[in-house]
C-alpha cells in the first residue's frame, strides 16, 4: 500500500493549517464587520440626540479607523488571531488525532496479545500505510502463534502415542523374557513359542521406530528431493508385481486398470513407491474381506492419479477426516491385530505433498478408494 502524496500526512498538516488560517481570517472579518455596525448604530443614535433628527450632520467613518488602535489593541488582537487559529487548526485535525489513538490502542491490544481486532484503514496517507502494514503484522503473528499452539500440540500427542505404541511391545517382550529367565520350569515347546512372541513383538517395534523416523523425514516443509521424468504407466506394473505375494498370502485378487499411453510425473520414484506402497498394503491389510483390490491409473485436468480400492469394511465418514493423521487408526483393535503403525498414511501424505499433489480416500457401498494426484509434465516430443 502506498500512500497519496496529495493526501498524505504533510499536505493535510499543510491544509489544515491554510484553512485555519483562512477560518481565522473570515471569523475575524464578520467580528470585526459587526462590532463595526454596532458602533456605527451607537454613534448615530448619540448624533441624533446631540444634533436633533433634522440635522443634515454626517458622520466620518475615519473616526472608526484602525489608526487610533493602540499597541496594546493590536497586541491583543494578534494574541485572539493565534488561540483563534489554533482553535481551528485542533478541530480541523481532530478526526486525524482520533485516528492516530486508534492505531496507538490497537498496537497496546496486540502487545496484550489481543490479535482479533483489526486496525480500520482509513485514507491512503502514511497513518493508513502504518495501519495496513499493522494489520499485516498481526495476521503473521497470529498464524505464526497458531501454528506454534498447533506444533505444541502436536509435540504432546506424538510423545504420548510414541510412549503408548512403544510400550504396548515392550510390556510384553519384558514379560515374556521374564517368563524365559525361568526356563527350567518351561517345557522346549513353551520356550520356542515364547521365543516367537518376543521375536515378533520386537519386529513390531523395529517397524514402528522405522515409521517414525520416515515420518520425521518427510514432514520437513523444506525437503530438497530430487526428481525425475517417470511413466506411472510403466511405474505402476513392476510396483503391482511387488504386492502378488502378499495378495496371495491374504487371499486376495488384484485387478489393475491402467489408462491408454503415458502419464509422466515429475516425481522421487523411491519415495513415490513408498506412498504408493503404503496404500496397497494398507489395502491388503483392511480389504481381505472383500477378496479384490483394484488398482487404477488415469489423469484428471493436469494431473495423473493413481487410485487403490479395496472392498473391506467400510470406513465411517467422520474417520475419514482423520485418516491421514499420524497414529489415527479407525479400529484400535484391528491395527493391533494386523500390527498397523498408525503412520502409513500420514508418511503417504507427506510424500505427496513433497510431490505438490494431493491425496484424499472416500469410502461406501461402492468400496473404499485412496487416490494419490500428482501434477502430470508435458514432454517435448
Amino acid at each position: 500500500m502506498k500512500a497519496n502524496r496529495f493526501r498524505s500526512f504533510r499536505f493535510k498538516i499543510v491544509l489544515y493549517m491554510l484553512l485555519s488560517v483562512a477560518a481565522t481570517i473570515v471569523t475575524e472579518t464578520i467580528l470585526f464587520f459587526g462590532i463595526y455596525l454596532y458602533e456605527i448604530q451607537m454613534m448615530t443614535g448619540r448624533y441624533r440626540e446631540i444634533w436633533g433628527t433634522a440635522s443634515n450632520g454626517r458622520i466620518s467613518s475615519s473616526i472608526l479607523s484602525f489608526n487610533s488602535l493602540s499597541g496594546m489593541d493590536l497586541a491583543v488582537l494578534l494574541i485572539f488571531s493565534i488561540l483563534l487559529m489554533i482553535l481551528y487548526f485542533v478541530l480541523f485535525s481532530h478526526g486525524f488525532v482520533v485516528y492516530v489513538r486508534e492505531i496507538i490502542q490497537g498496537i497496546d491490544k496486540m502487545q496484550n496479545g489481543n490479535f482479533s481486532e483489526e486496525i480500520p484503514v482509513r485514507g491512503d496517507d502514511e497513518f493508513s500505510e502504518i495501519a495496513y502494514s499493522i494489520n499485516e503484522m498481526r495476521k503473521n503473528l497470529e498464524e505464526t502463534m497458531t501454528q506454534q499452539k498447533m506444533a505444541e500440540q502436536t509435540k504432546d500427542e506424538l510423545i504420548t502415542n510414541v510412549a503408548h505404541d512403544l510400550r504396548t511391545p515392550l510390556t510384553s517382550i519384558l514379560g515374556y523374557l521374564d517368563l524365559l529367565i525361568q526356563k527350567d520350569m518351561l517345557t522346549e515347546e513353551q520356550q520356542q513359542k515364547y521365543l516367537g512372541i518376543v521375536s515378533t513383538k520386537a519386529r513390531q517395534l523395529e517397524t514402528l521406530i522405522k515409521a517414525l523416523f520416515d515420518y520425521t523425514r518427510y514432514d520437513k516443509d523444506k525437503v530438497q528431493i530430487k526428481k525425475d521424468i517417470l511413466d506411472l504407466n510403466l511405474f505402476m506394473p513392476q510396483l503391482v508385481d511387488e504386492f502378488y505375494p502378499s495378495f496371495m498370502d491374504n487371499h486376495l485378487t488384484c485387478e489393475t486398470h491402467f489408462a491408454e499411453g503415458t502419464l509422466n510425473i515429475e516425481a522421487n520414484g523411491e519415495l513415490l513407491a513408498r506412498a504408493i506402497g503404503n496404500l496397497m498394503s494398507n489395502a491388503i491389510k483392511y480389504g481381505a474381506d472383500g477378496k479384490l483390490v483394484e488398482v487404477y491409473t488415469g489423469h484428471l485436468s493436469d494431473y495423473a492419479f493413481v487410485a487403490v480400492v479395496n472392498y473391506g469394511r467400510i470406513i465411517p465418514p467422520e474417520d475419514l477426516e482423520k485418516i491421514f493423521d499420524k497414529f489415527y487408526r479407525v479400529e484400535n483393535s484391528r491395527s493391533l491385530k494386523t500390527g498397523g503403525t498408525g503412520l502409513g498414511l500420514a508418511i503417504a501424505k507427506n510424500i505427496v505433498n513433497l510431490h505438490n499433489g494431493n491425496i484424499w480416500a472416500i469410502s461406501g457401498e461402492n468400496g473404499t478408494r485412496f487416490q494419490i494426484e500428482i501434477p502430470l509434465v508435458m514432454t517435448k516430443s
